[in-house]
């Protein structure tokens, strides 16, 4: 059953990633320069951070299975570093396009506080695992894959919006550029210490003090004072 569990964590991510670089991430791959629309003026910006993001989409699920498989090392490591570049090119690129968006200082502010948490997230988790701190590298890893997930949430995000037809297409994706990112995080997070929370064993404090006496049972409990 663990088996399956992990493969689920392998398989479903990679479908879904699969999916959305089949139906956004190759419109922006070909000659034509129009496809970049606004982005024209800073397309080598966009086309490194969709390319090296959709590396580092691709190769979460991977190293997460691995990880939890404890499964082949030395491809755990050359995809962990892999991931790592993958990342910090895409949340370079990202932070550069987050600066120079065309949709409002809120929306290139959720794109930077976005891209700010997949640095520090990755960088946590390839801290840890330095240091050999192999259960945090873990949970860093996750979290920095829920950012890293979180291009594909966005997108779907402002799907939903335009079905829902919710406010301006500015206001959509404003509101998405900080949900699909924070809201995901908060879960795991959750998750992550709620399992630690419920698994550990509550510890009753011993009483401190000279004040008061144990007492049997049916007896009430003396408390001592200057009379």
């Amino acid at each position: 059953m663990r088996s399956r569990g992990n493969l689920l964590v392998f398989a479903a991510p990679t479908t879904i990633a699969l999916w959305f670089i089949y139906a956004y991430v190759f419109n922006y791959i070909g000659g034509d320069p129009g496809r970049f629309g606004i982005y024209l003026a800073r397309r080598e910006w966009l086309t490194m951070h969709i390319l090296t993001g959709s590396v580092a989409i691709l190769l979460g699920p991977a190293q997460l299975w691995l990880g939890l498989n404890h499964r082949t090392a030395i491809l755990h490591r050359i995809l962990g570093i892999s991931y790592v570049i993958a990342t910090a090119t895409s949340a370079t690129a990202a932070l550069y396009l987050a600066f120079h968006t065309d949709f409002g200082w809120v929306f290139g502010m959720g794109l930077t506080a976005m891209a700010c948490a997949w640095i520090i997230t990755t960088a946590l988790a390839t801290v840890a695992i330095c240091r050999g701190v192999t259960e945090q590298h873990r949970e860093w890893m996750i979290r920095s894959y829920v950012v890293t997930f979180a291009f594909v949430t966005f997108r779907m995000l402002t799907m939903l919006f335009e079905v829902m037809r919710a406010g301006t297409v500015v206001e959509r994706m404003t509101a998405a550029s900080w949900i699909s990112w924070s809201v995901p995080l908060l879960i795991t997070e959750s998750v992550l210490q709620g399992r630690k929370v419920f698994a550990t064993k509550p510890i009753a404090a011993p009483l401190q003090g000279a004040s008061v006496y144990n007492a049997s049972p049916g007896r009430s409990v003396v408390q001592v004072g200057n009379d």
